[in-house]
């Protein structure tokens, strides 16, 4: 029996629900993806900072896309599809933010709407705070944003890594292999 879309096979089916996973999974660790700031001037929401505007910086416009560059260390998009050393930038990157960050028991946390409650605390607490539409962030700012960030991505990792070896899918890694990386 074919479960395939529209003449896609099994694989490409699975291949696609393993990109949406991934990216889900770090989209909701993302402060401005489980938030959006309802006002008298926005009664409808900001569309989580997308319309909340920013002197451009690094191509980043707006507050959202502020928080998706991880408070304007990773600005810009990669070409596609990665080459062997964008593979290898991404991976060192990776590192860096994986060595600065200890994950505890947090990372072990297999529920979305856990994930996007901690999101929208961070977003609640911190992130509209003592900022202006159109006014440049402040440096005080963008140095408390920055380990914010930084520390989400890393969390979002662990909380996939998990979320894959609870799905218990066929892989070439064996577990032992995926606790020392997360290490």
């Amino acid at each position: 029996m074919s479960h395939g879309f529209k003449g896609h096979s099994e694989e490409q089916g699975l291949s696609t629900a393993m990109r949406l996973l991934i990216h889900y999974s770090g989209d909701v660790h993302q402060p401005l993806h489980a938030t959006s700031r309802v006002d008298h001037e926005h009664p409808e929401g900001d569309r989580g900072g997308n319309i909340f505007p920013l002197p451009s910086k690094e191509g980043a416009k707006n507050l959202h896309a502020v928080w998706d560059s991880v408070i304007y260390e990773f600005t810009g998009y990669g070409n596609l599809p990665f080459t062997a050393e964008t593979w290898a930038t991404n991976g060192k990157d990776a590192q860096t933010l994986m060595d600065k960050y200890t994950i505890g028991d947090e990372g072990k946390e297999l529920d979305p709407v856990k994930w996007a409650d901690d999101s929208f605390k961070i977003s609640h607490d911190f992130v509209y705070a003592h900022i202006k539409e159109g006014d440049a962030l402040p440096e005080d700012y963008v140095d408390q944003a920055r380990p914010l960030a930084e520390r989400q991505v890393v969390l979002a990792g662990h909380r996939l890594a998990n979320l894959l070896m609870s799905l218990k899918l066929k892989n070439t890694t064996s577990e032992k292999e995926v606790e020392a990386f997360l290490q």
